[in-house]
């Protein structure tokens, strides 16, 4: 089987969990030797290339993390950029036997695509952009239904109702895509995996990410992720103001915002900074941290916070696990599915989401040697039921029915 998976994000070039969840998902499955992957992507770089067992084939000079256009702009800019490599692929005669699609925003391409190989689409949504207006207004939005969503909520309703095959990370995602787009049709649950080769407790190096990234010499109670309402930073940032618990909260993420201005207004930017300036010793913002580096800030962490107000999966809690560092998290939708399983046992310390005293008594908790120890024992026996093996078969599985209906 043949099949071309398009997606904005480049997985050589991650920016978040789609990124990842990309890159490991199609690396498991060029190494079953059976699915040939080509991957489309508008990241950095020109032309194909071998990577990581399959077929990139990317456009030129656009990195959407920091986009210096309007969305809607920013967005066609990208559409051409996929549509030009796209152009390439097929003139040099490739054909497919299936679509997989990743995500609304590059829904179209992958429509037109699907229009002129006559092939199956299979559908991913990695973030529910319906459900995340509930919880995480866009930074520097007006909150009006403008041209820009309108046209962002129609193309996700597409993605969700018109794809041949759905696939959701959570069974909290596939409740929330019937709920949300008044769907009743199938859906395929697949769980994302760790890659226990790349993250594990030997792969970083904790001294060294105190040297580089001069941290204090007290406690480091790490964040992973984008600085977003969803996230529950500002309940964190709550926390460090209410009581100093010991622990240097370190945030190794960014604000997601379409330009330097928009985020730099944002009042949790502003709240951050001043924290920070305020009381250095409880609070150090890094900004976006990725590969050796955040496996190296992981191992200089004595915990690890998820406050998350709203989670499609949660790869980060995976991340600490993996890494042998105690996890204090909330359950919101799929973060629980990582956290506790069907049994019901809990995986890490188990708070409520949108109440900052539960963080600090969490920290409080976590200053005791045997408390982190068995959290992070907890933490190393879970990773082993998250696969990305196990998740690129499951695809394939949806691969195959989708090309045989």
């Amino acid at each position: 089987m043949k099949i071309l998976a398009v997606c904005h994000e480049d997985p050589e070039h991650i920016l978040g969990g789609m990124g990842m969840a990309c890159r490991e998902l199609y690396r498991a499955m060029a190494q079953r030797g059976d699915v040939e992957v080509h991957f489309l992507t508008s990241g950095p770089g020109e032309g194909s290339k071998e990577y990581l067992g399959y077929t990139k084939h990317q456009s030129d000079k656009l990195v959407l993390w920091k986009p210096h256009e309007e969305s809607m702009t920013s967005l066609l800019l990208s559409d051409i950029q996929l549509l030009k490599a796209l152009a390439r692929v097929l003139a040099q005669g490739h054909k497919f036997d299936l679509i997989h699609v990743h995500e609304w925003n590059a829904l179209q391409v992958a429509w037109a695509a699907r229009d002129a190989l006559q092939v199956p689409l299979v559908g991913t949504m990695h973030l529910c952009m319906s459900k995340l207006r509930e919880v995480d207004p866009p930074v520097g939005g007006t909150g009006r239904m403008d041209q820009a969503t309108l046209y962002m909520l129609n193309q996700e309703g597409r993605l969700v109702v018109e794809s041949d095959e759905l696939i959701l990370c959570s069974q909290a995602y596939v409740d929330i895509a019937h709920e949300q787009f008044m769907t009743e049709r199938r859906i395929n649950l697949v769980y994302n995996g760790i890659n226990l080769e790349e993250w594990n407790p030997r792969a970083g190096d904790g001294a060294r990410a105190r040297q580089v990234e001069s941290l204090p010499d007290r406690p480091v109670a790490l964040y992973v992720g984008r600085v977003a309402t969803m996230k529950g930073v500002e309940y964190l940032l709550d926390a460090v103001v209410a009581e100093d618990t010991g622990y240097c909260v370190v945030i190794a993420g960014e604000v997601n915002a379409c330009t330097d201005e928009a985020r730099e207004s944002w009042y949790v930017t502003k709240r951050l900074r001043g924290i920070e300036a305020e009381h250095p010793e409880r609070l150090r913002w890094l900004g976006f941290r990725h590969g050796q580096e955040l496996r190296d800030l992981y191992r200089a962490a004595d915990v690890v916070l998820m406050p998350s107000v709203h989670e499609p999966f949660g790869i980060v809690a995976l991340e600490a696990m993996a890494m042998g560092v105690p996890l204090v998290a909330t359950e919101a939708d799929g973060l629980g599915e990582v956290v506790v399983n069907e049994a019901g046992r809990e995986f890490a310390f188990i708070i409520p989401s949108r109440y900052y005293p539960a963080i600090v008594a969490a920290l409080k908790a976590c200053r005791s040697v045997e408390t982190r120890a068995a959290l992070a024992e907890l933490g190393l026996r879970r990773v082993h039921d998250f696969s990305w093996d196990e998740a690129a078969s499951k695809t394939v599985d949806v691969y195959r029915r989708a090309v045989q209906a």
